[in-house]
């Protein structure tokens, strides 16, 4: 039984594969390195590393347009004098992708965020911080054989996602550097 749901699951997704490709729609994988930071009212804060990593989908309209939409985990926040602030997001950057070169793409677009988790020194501060992130995500990434590529991009928070009825203004900004995989499909 275990061969025949193998064999049946491998043929599946060889067809499907061979169909998306043939579609330009490709599938893949991506993670890595966030240096996040914050713009708080009268605080200087630094950055703070951390990762983000989950998968995109690229719709190719043509060989230089296409969209790519997004589904990431992504690990926020900053250091702030003697605290350090955590804020945990699930992302969906919609980016309009332009390659001017086979080996290079432009991307560009909104990004929409969920609050998953919130803290300031491991003390939960959920209920303080507004439960959606609105920003614009610009970037570039090169396009390695095989389907892997690697990338640099910078996400510009518009919202204040302080939740609090005082005067501060807390944005997050985001510094993106990651490697991936496109498993099948457009490149």
């Amino acid at each position: 039984m275990k061969k025949i749901f193998l064999s049946i699951a491998i043929i599946s997704l060889v067809t499907i594969s061979s169909k998306i490709h043939a579609q330009g729609v490709g599938l893949g994988i991506k993670a890595g390195a966030n240096f996040a930071n914050q713009s708080i009212t009268d605080i200087s804060t630094d950055s703070k590393t951390g990762f983000h990593g989950g998968a995109y989908l690229v719709l190719a309209f043509s060989e230089k347009w296409g969209i790519q939409p997004e589904l990431l985990y992504s690990s926020q926040g900053s250091e702030l004098p003697s605290t350090t602030s955590e804020f945990d997001y699930m992302s969906i950057p919609v980016l309009v992708r332009w390659k001017p070169l086979s080996v290079l793409s432009i991307e560009a677009g909104p990004q929409f965020s969920t609050l998953l988790g919130a803290k300031i020194d491991g003390d939960d501060i959920k209920d303080e911080i507004k439960k959606s992130d609105f920003g614009l995500a610009v970037g570039a990434t090169v396009h390695l054989p095989l389907g892997f590529n690697a990338g640099l991009r910078y996400v510009w928070g518009f919202t204040n996602v302080n939740d609090l009825s005082n005067d501060t203004t807390v944005k997050n900004s985001v510094v993106q550097v990651y490697a991936g995989w496109t498993i099948f499909g457009a490149k």
